[in-house]
């Protein structure tokens, strides 16, 4: 496709150029990288103010559910219509990774051609001629690129070449822990970055979420979770090199998550951690605050019994008059009372829902301590 092959050469040449500035391959991936989530980091901050209007939203969810469980259509209508008034985008938290997949399949791809001998007939026009041919005109002489690569003091093709063939950390970045599709073994030390992409992926999972969770949040938790699995296996395969920028990119976004929303439920794996949060959903700070302030006890609201709800079925009596507006009056009172005798009910049944919420966070909180 002419469109993923310009954007690969475009990385490549990023690559190469950020190799150039540092003296490293190494150095220079992590800068890449570094610039990389730079540049979509308004996107980021979009992602987690998204995240967490979703999960304001989360009791309105449950709410609509109990009306329109029955009617999926309806519940959907009605679904749509809290988002567009609350503008909340339900795929805006996805937004980062979908930008950032793209990235890291073209980084692999860069470091493929570059860093492979085999592989190199793959590179674009320009790069092919300086690492193949040892010709660097063609990258001098693009209009804008051109000063760029003089600005690096790039002047003759032994330059590229001595960097390709520069180990960093005693890795060679063109090298996967189990090249060909796991049939054969490069070494122990190219099992670290692999390793590392996945539990730094699993710490940035469980920071984004937040550390009290209803079923449903701890469902998807469990299905996130999966993710760093499935990117660990993909390492395994991969050029140590693209498994750097993920890892490196990983780091970035651990650093972002707690400055924006501390540790989050990572408390709640490992034990010895501090709870330090940011942020914490609206129903979960009411929660954690009555819990605070009295315990259990603070949780309770006054009980309303069966009688207290059929008291004005009971009480509403029509008063008999002789005037001629006694069947009009009769008829508006009987409406009243009904309108009210529902609204009653409707009352007591959220009550209901909503003590059972609290004890269950009473719960929660007495097993914490």
């Amino acid at each position: 496709m002419p469109i993923w092959s310009s954007f690969v050469g475009f990385l490549e040449e990023a690559l190469l150029w950020f190799s150039m500035l540092t003296g490293s391959m190494g150095l220079g991936i992590i800068l890449f990288t570094i610039v990389a989530r730079l540049t979509i980091l308004p996107l980021t901050l979009s992602s987690i103010r998204s995240s967490r209007r979703m999960q304001e939203l989360q009791p309105k969810f449950k709410e609509l559910q109990r009306h329109y469980g029955k009617d999926p259509q309806r519940l959907n209508e009605e679904t749509m219509k809290l988002y567009k008034e609350h503008k909340v985008n339900p795929i805006g938290g996805c937004l980062p990774m979908l930008f950032q997949l793209p990235i890291f399949f073209g980084v692999y791809q860069a470091v493929f051609h570059l860093m492979v001998p085999e592989q190199r007939g793959s590179l674009g026009e320009a790069m092919y001629a300086a690492v193949e041919q040892g010709d660097v005109s063609l990258l001098l002489g693009q209009p804008v690129l051109g000063s760029l690569w003089r600005m690096v003091g790039l002047s003759e093709a032994t330059q590229i070449t001595t960097l390709l063939n520069m180990p960093f950390l005693g890795l060679d970045l063109g090298l996967a822990a189990f090249p060909n599709n796991f049939g054969s073994f490069s070494g122990f030390e190219y099992l670290i970055l692999p390793v590392l992409s996945v539990v730094l992926q699993l710490i940035q999972q469980l920071m984004a979420m937040p550390r009290i969770q209803d079923p449903q949040q701890k469902m998807m938790t469990q299905i996130m979770l999966m993710m760093p699995i499935m990117f660990g296996y993909i390492a395994l395969i991969f050029p140590v090199g693209a498994v750097l920028y993920w890892v490196t990119s990983s780091v970035i976004g651990i650093i972002q998550q707690f400055v924006i929303s501390g540790l989050g439920s990572l408390p709640n794996y490992l034990p010895f951690l501090p709870v330090i949060e940011r942020w914490t959903p609206p129903t979960a700070e009411a929660e954690l605050a009555a819990v605070d302030a009295g315990g259990a006890a603070a949780l309770a609201t006054p009980r309303q019994g069966f009688w207290d709800v059929m008291r004005p079925l009971t009480e509403g009596t029509v008063p008999t008059s002789t005037t001629g507006n006694s069947a009009s009056d009769a008829h508006e009172l009987t409406g009243d009372t009904a309108s009210s005798n529902q609204q009653q009910a409707e009352e007591a049944a959220v009550a209901a829902v909503r003590k059972q919420q609290r004890q269950a966070a009473a719960r929660r909180a007495r097993r914490r301590r």
